[in-house]
């Protein structure tokens, strides 16, 4: 008998007598346990539910509430961004029950969490803030290595780098050019940053957010006009803008 049909027997063995030892657990089940505990069961399943679902509704109202305003009420930031922490998995997995577009939660997250961040009203110097930038914002053609010293770009404005360049010899901030998560992380680790500007694409920045739940992260999307992850661009005012604001001490708003 063939190696692959041996296994495949082997597996299907198992998921057969797996199956017939539930469906025999709950038969032993249904014929001891007294009908009134199934009652009781499905009773507190629908109550849990209920409370589920009317938490949920709650917060999903309160949270548009915050949108429309733009700043957090009544709650504290971080109250509210660990509630959107929380509610995140759950809209996604609707959005993907209904087959929904999962963008319009992932940027609906994003706009909150920079809420939520700004309505924190922190305030330091540049030299607390570390700027995340993707590596797919490089021009594809160009040939210097610029992931290990952005400063060692030559200035032909062919990308955005170069204004990165002056970013950082303006404010003297740290910037982190990263080719991947892992390597994000790692800039985040090495740096102690007290403050993250992070620019990504949706999935990249959500997944970012929700990594690093313990320094306050400003997301901001990076534009594609060129498809996901090839010579992408940025807005380098929108960063300059939640810089001053960071280091804004008069900026009490």
């Amino acid at each position: 008998m063939d190696i692959w049909v041996k296994q495949f027997t082997k597996i299907l063995v198992a998921t057969t007598i797996f199956f017939l030892g539930i469906c025999i657990i709950l038969l032993t089940a249904y014929k001891l346990i007294p009908i009134y505990f199934y009652k009781l069961l499905f009773s507190l399943l629908t109550l849990f539910f209920l409370i589920i679902g009317i938490i949920f509704i709650s917060a999903s109202i309160f949270l548009i509430a915050v949108y429309k305003r733009g700043k957090v009420f009544i709650f504290s930031p971080q109250m509210l961004l660990s509630t959107l922490r929380w509610m995140y998995p759950l809209a996604l997995a609707i959005v993907n029950f209904f087959h929904a577009n999962k963008s319009i939660v992932n940027q609906f997250f994003i706009y909150m969490n920079n809420i939520c961040v700004d309505s924190m009203k922190l305030r330091g110097t540049s030299e607390d803030i570390l700027i995340l930038i993707p590596h797919c914002v490089q021009n594809s053609q160009c040939g210097i290595k610029i992931t290990s010293n952005l400063l060692a770009c030559k200035e032909c404005n062919q990308c955005k780098i170069v204004d990165l360049k002056h970013l950082k010899e303006q404010f003297n901030c740290k910037i982190a050019i990263a080719t991947g998560g892992t390597l994000a992380r790692k800039a985040v680790v090495e740096t102690h940053p007290k403050y993250v500007i992070a620019v990504a694409c949706e999935r990249d920045l959500v997944n970012g957010i929700l990594d690093v739940n313990t320094i306050p992260i400003y997301g901001i999307l990076n534009q594609l006009p060129n498809g996901p992850c090839f010579n992408t661009t940025i807005n380098v005012q929108e960063i300059e803008d939640v810089i001053i604001r960071y280091i804004d001490v008069n900026n009490k708003e």
